[in-house]
């Protein structure tokens, strides 16, 4: 098994990626993905594979540079063989035709696999497509390893779009797609990845976002909205789901803290960086609710199982914060005290739909925080947005 290095994918992906596995990073234009195999080739190096690196569009100096950067050297004398463009350069001056490069190529990769004992092939393959074509290309580096299944991992600038993800995965041409796209049109300034297919297991469609820095990936979930009617335990919820974070309330005329601003806490759950942002229940704040729901992916809805008087303000709640647009899951807090509410009388005076998760939980207790925020990153990852 192989690793991506990169938290949340791979608990997403379990044991890791089978030997023998051909893996495809497809890179909308535009979109910063040059992480993921770099991550990749830094995660195999780590766990002492041999490794070789086809990359036509730089020389093996700068190539390195552009890994350690990633996390400084990693690699063992003799573990990581580079082919570079001073490759391709001879192999086109060389071969003037598609049919003869296509050949070079074969020979070459079959040649270094063989003497350097490669373990996985990393093909930067944007050249290679423009030189030798797609099923050119694709033969060239279909190289049979030397002992255990040759896993390849392969980059790729993908002009054609969905055309081309769904070709290759039906063709049974590549076992494990990733696409990375940007995601403008959704959640402003940041980019996604749909795990596309996955041939070993049956996994869904998943797109999640996620930023980079100069030498990693994170998977980020940039706001969750978290509402419902006054001293329901918004604040109480936020703060116990959260690794750290902040809260704006005060005292009212019966001595209870009600939220005036906004509950503000971030976490890191299941390889995710998250962001809560709680809102006030009081009516009054209602005309701000709709600019904290910008940006937002999904809505935790908590109620107080021992207030049936409040699923009224609840409705509301869900109108005014477009709970009908965005996944929604219904956190019925105090499930621990004596209460008359069970999940059918939520669902009908809420009026969900069937697919809406109803959980009871205490808010007192972290892990049941946790276990919601868990479900509604699920729901929002499956959803193709």
């Amino acid at each position: 098994m192989i690793r991506t290095g990169i938290s949340g994918i791979d608990e997403m992906l379990g044991p890791g990626i089978p030997e023998g596995t051909r893996v495809l990073f497809s890179l909308e234009p535009g979109v910063d993905g040059r992480l993921f195999m770099l991550s990749t080739l830094r995660s195999a190096l780590l766990d002492g594979r041999r490794c070789l690196v086809v990359v036509p569009t730089s020389n093996e100096s700068v190539f390195r540079c552009d890994l350690g950067a990633v996390g400084g050297a990693v690699a063992a004398a003799g573990q990581l063989t580079v082919i570079d463009s001073n490759a391709r350069e001879t192999i086109n001056h060389e071969a003037r035709s598609a049919r003869k490069r296509k050949s070079c190529w074969i020979s070459l990769l079959n040649d270094r696999v063989k003497e350097e004992r490669i373990d996985v092939l990393f093909v930067y393959f944007d050249l290679l497509y423009e030189d030798l074509g797609l099923e050119g290309g694709l033969e060239a580096i279909s190289v049979p390893g030397t002992g255990a299944p040759l896993t390849t991992v392969v980059e790729h600038l993908n002009l054609e779009g969905e055309a081309l993800i769904s070709r290759l995965a039906s063709g049974n041409i590549f076992d494990l797609i990733f696409s990375l796209q940007s995601a403008y049109t959704t959640v402003p300034f940041f980019n996604f990845f749909t795990l596309e297919h996955v041939a070993w297991a049956r996994m869904p469609r998943r797109s999640i976002p996620y930023t980079s820095t100069d030498s990693h990936v994170k998977l980020y979930i940039p706001k969750i909205i978290v509402t419902g009617p006054p001293y329901s335990g918004k604040s109480t919820f936020v703060a116990n789901a959260s690794d750290r974070g902040i809260s704006v309330d005060r005292g009212d005329l019966n001595g209870f803290r009600t939220t005036v601003a906004m509950d503000l806490g971030w976490l890191h759950l299941k390889g995710f960086d998250i962001s809560l942002c709680g809102t006030p229940g009081q009516p009054r704040f209602d005309p701000i609710i709709p600019q904290l729901v910008r940006s937002a992916m999904g809505i935790v809805l908590v109620i107080d199982a021992t207030r049936p008087e409040d699923l009224g303000r609840a409705r509301d709640l869900m109108e005014i914060a477009f709970a009908s647009k965005l996944p929604l899951v219904v956190a019925v807090n105090k499930a621990d005290l004596p209460h008359r509410l069970d999940e059918q009388a939520v669902r009908v005076s809420l009026k969900l739909r069937e697919d809406v998760p109803v959980v009871f939980i205490s808010a007192l207790r972290r892990s049941d925080a946790h276990m919601v925020v868990e479900i509604l990153v699920e729901r929002m990852t499956v959803q193709h947005f």
